[in-house]
């Protein structure tokens, strides 16, 4: 849990320095929007934890979210377009879709044993194109759908801004849901012990492509929640929506403790990862620093939203980086101990031995001669 509460200090820091540096930032109306943003990630980079976890990655999950919201909408939507569907057809079809998307890679992955990488870039690529053909090339609108009030609506309404919105009470589901898969079942176990040693799992009898299957059927499920939440946020759908958001899976579960080599990892870490990423994505827009210039006029200096994706990408590599260097110290630590024990223990077996061959019924056979 050290990784856990470094973080969790570290987004109180960031939370505390863009408070003061804006005080909006704790507003009512950029909170609740930061809360249903940190939501919609962290739904599906739980999903992108549980491969992680096993040793694997998943590169097609923001495409997953934009398929989704596109069948939704082409399904679902009374605009033009749209097929003018019922939301209880729409829905269930393209999360159907996202499960058979997730079930196909990891039987690809599994049973063909190819790199996870190379065929969930595949996906990634050959999902973007199916979503820009349904929307041949534009945007599909949702119009007045009752879906949109799934992302705007929620508990608790103040001033017009409901207080606890749906995709956080969605998103404390999959909570619930995903820690006790993970941590307290069979299952999860099975988990980390792909991620810790493949081939050990398999000679112990885990059914390893099974499992790993799973968890690919795990994270494109939690893509298609997502895709659901974002095409009721975003009111329209096209091939652009969910470009990068792998990226942000990636990078929310990695700074919360999932290491890319498998078999380390928690629900918990992936929520503060997350929470991280959405805090440092609006307080790109949210800091800001008064000064003076030369003419003693007051002005605002604030962070260029250019920079957004250098700033991602800087936290990615850093969070690697500490990855590495923290595996280096654990394996420095592990291999000292294990020397300090052979040394020590070295004095006793020589003992043991000495013992055991003055015991011996050879050594004693001069004796009974001279008896």
């Amino acid at each position: 849990m050290r990784r856990e509460l470094g973080m969790t200090i570290a987004l109180f820091v960031m939370c505390l320095g863009l408070y003061l540096s804006n005080p909006d930032f704790l507003g009512q109306s950029n909170s609740i929007n930061t809360l249903r943003q940190i939501s919609m990630l962290g739904i599906f980079s739980i999903g992108i934890g549980f491969v992680i976890i096993t040793g694997g990655i998943d590169l097609s999950i923001g495409s997953v979210i934009g398929l989704t919201g596109v069948l939704i909408a082409k399904l679902s939507s009374s605009q033009a377009g749209g097929l003018g569907y019922s939301l209880w057809i729409g829905i269930p079809a393209a999360l159907g879709v996202a499960l058979l998307i997730g079930l196909g890679q990891g039987l690809l992955i599994t049973r063909l044993k190819l790199q996870p990488f190379i065929v969930t870039l595949g996906g990634m690529l050959f999902l973007r194109g199916v979503s820009q053909t349904i929307a041949e090339g534009g945007t599909l609108s949702l119009g007045g759908s009752p879906l949109l009030r799934l992302a705007n609506g929620g508990l608790l309404d103040v001033g017009g801004d409901a207080l606890v919105p749906y995709p956080f009470l969605i998103f404390l589901a999959v909570i619930g849901l995903s820690t006790y898969a993970l941590h307290f079942t069979v299952f999860g176990r099975y988990v980390y012990a792909i991620g810790g040693n493949r081939d050990a799992a398999e000679y112990s009898g885990i059914s390893v492509k099974r499992v790993e299957t799973s968890t690919y059927v795990i994270s494109a499920g939690l893509g298609g929640v997502a895709g659901v939440c974002y095409a009721s946020y975003i009111g329209q759908m096209s091939q652009q929506v969910g470009i990068a958001y792998e990226m942000y899976a990636i990078a929310a579960a990695v700074l919360g403790g999932c290491s890319l080599r498998g078999g380390e990892g928690t629900v918990l870490g992936v929520i503060i990862g997350a929470a991280v990423m959405r805090v440092i994505d609006n307080g790109i827009n949210m800091f800001q620093l008064p000064y003076e210039d030369a003419d003693s006029i007051r002005r605002i200096w604030r962070l260029d939203p250019n920079w957004t994706f250098i700033i991602i990408g800087a936290v990615i590599l850093v969070a690697v980086i500490l990855d590495q260097i923290v595996h280096m110290v654990q394996e420095k630590r592990r291999t000292r101990r294990a020397s300090a024990g052979a040394a020590e223990s070295a004095p006793s077996l020589q003992a043991a031995a000495a013992f055991s061959a003055a015991e011996s019924p050879v050594a004693r056979a001069p004796d009974r001669e001279n008896v």
